[in-house]
């Protein structure tokens, strides 16, 4: 009997378009892990640049912190695709994470801010799994119709933790220190690896299927990549203005608003929840629907989020900003739906790599452009980052909503 059938009948009605009673175990074992490394992670993370401020850092420096950490990310995941399609998933992800178990204890033993960049590259290093993990999710998926909602629900499952982990890290860190809440982080993300070890080993096939070529005479395999290739720029170009802002949002709160780390770690609460809760609604509405409009409403939720923060200060109003905030983050997983989908399942590691890569190379870049716009004024940060989102949103509704439209209806019947 299947998870749907011992539902109560008034409930189907609502969870009969979620596909997640119907999950495989080993995806249910990936949100497992994603649940315990994220709140191991959210200890700290969320007030992480206050904590790269107090260790004498200005702005510049505290954007070359991010820049190594999405540095180093933005050259893991074509490796980490190139892996994915010749090694069993399984053991990729272990390896990759191994060296985020490091991360939070290498920051622990930081006295300024330049020891934290040892922390920060072990922790772009387990960038290197997360093609593999997408992949997993693909290939374990059989209904290719709802994979926006599985994708966007398990890396939901990470944010989850994100709702309640930077308040309890922030309590903790005023009872016994920063210091020690890192070393709570170190052991939590080593259970969170531990748990790949129950997952059903996962090989990619050697040479594509023929029942995975496209059906529709327009969709020849030269077309698909460059429709890929084009949702890929697409969402570099968006990472780099979403990016410039968004690693100095606290420091915003902190040093503008003044709010206090409580309060602070309240807003990184609502932000998650706006992951967890969107990630969810805007996948659902990403499979019964285009994907390029949901993601437009993603970069929607972002402008609107970030536009008010500059002058509007009340906490009620900063909360609901926050939660808005959490929907820009979903545009990745929704990239990766559509190319994931569209890829050929033998090549499905490196072409889910291309977009990561490309985004994380622009973050890298947006960090550096964004702590030297900050030192100068925080509101030319804001400016220039909201700038550009509405020539997005309508990039979006128009040039990759073409681009969908070419294969979307063959895919639809897979």
């Amino acid at each position: 009997m299947s998870q749907l059938a011992k539902i109560p009948w008034h409930a189907k009605p609502i969870l009969r378009h979620l596909p997640i009673w119907e999950f495989p175990k080993d995806i249910w074992l990936i949100c497992i892990s994603n649940v315990i490394g994220a709140f191991g992670e959210g200890l700290y993370f969320w007030v992480f640049p206050i904590y790269v401020r107090s260790l004498q850092a200005d702005y510049v420096q505290l954007g070359l912190v991010f820049s190594a950490l999405y540095g180093v990310s933005a050259l893991m995941p074509i490796l980490g695709g190139l892996l994915a399609d010749q090694f069993d998933r399984k053991k990729i992800l272990i390896i990759a994470w191994t060296p985020w178990i490091l991360s939070p204890l290498l920051y622990s033993l930081a006295t300024e801010w330049t020891q934290l960049i040892p922390g920060a590259v072990c922790s772009g290093i387990s960038m290197i799994g997360v093609p593999a993990a997408n992949a997993y999710i693909i290939t374990s998926i059989n209904d290719k119709r709802r994979l926006a909602s599985a994708i966007t629900l398990v890396w939901s499952s990470y944010s989850l933790s994100y709702v309640f982990a930077p308040a309890v890290g922030g309590y903790l860190a005023t009872i016994i220190g920063m210091r020690t809440v890192f070393h709570i982080s170190t052991i939590l993300i080593a259970v969170a690896t531990a748990v790949f070890f129950f997952l059903s080993s996962q090989h990619p096939p050697k040479k594509e299927p023929n029942n995975n070529k496209p059906t529709n005479p327009l969709n020849h395999k030269g077309q698909l990549q460059r429709v890929m290739l084009l949702w890929a720029v697409f969402f570099m170009v968006a990472s780099f203005f979403i990016s410039i802002a968004r690693p100095f949002v606290q420091t915003f709160l902190s040093e503008e608003i003044k709010l206090s780390e409580f309060h602070i770690g309240v807003f990184g609460s609502f932000h998650y929840a706006g992951i967890t809760v969107l990630g969810i609604l805007i996948g659902y509405l990403g499979d019964r629907g285009k994907k390029s409009r949901a993601i437009a409403l993603c970069l929607l939720c972002y402008t609107l989020a970030m536009a008010p923060l500059a002058w509007i200060w009340e906490i009620p109003l900063l909360m609901t900003f926050a939660f808005l905030l959490g929907g820009s983050w979903v545009t990745g997983a929704i990239v990766n739906a559509f190319i994931g989908t569209a890829a050929p399942e033998n090549r499905r590691g490196l072409w889910v790599s291309i977009p990561q890569t490309l985004s994380l190379a622009a973050a890298f870049i947006a960090s550096y452009v964004g702590g030297y716009l900050y030192s100068i004024s925080p509101y030319h940060v804001f400016a220039l980052s909201l700038a550009a989102m509405p020539f997005l949103i309508l990039f979006a509704l128009t040039k990759l909503r073409d681009g969908e439209t070419t294969w979307h209806v063959p895919l639809a019947r897979a």
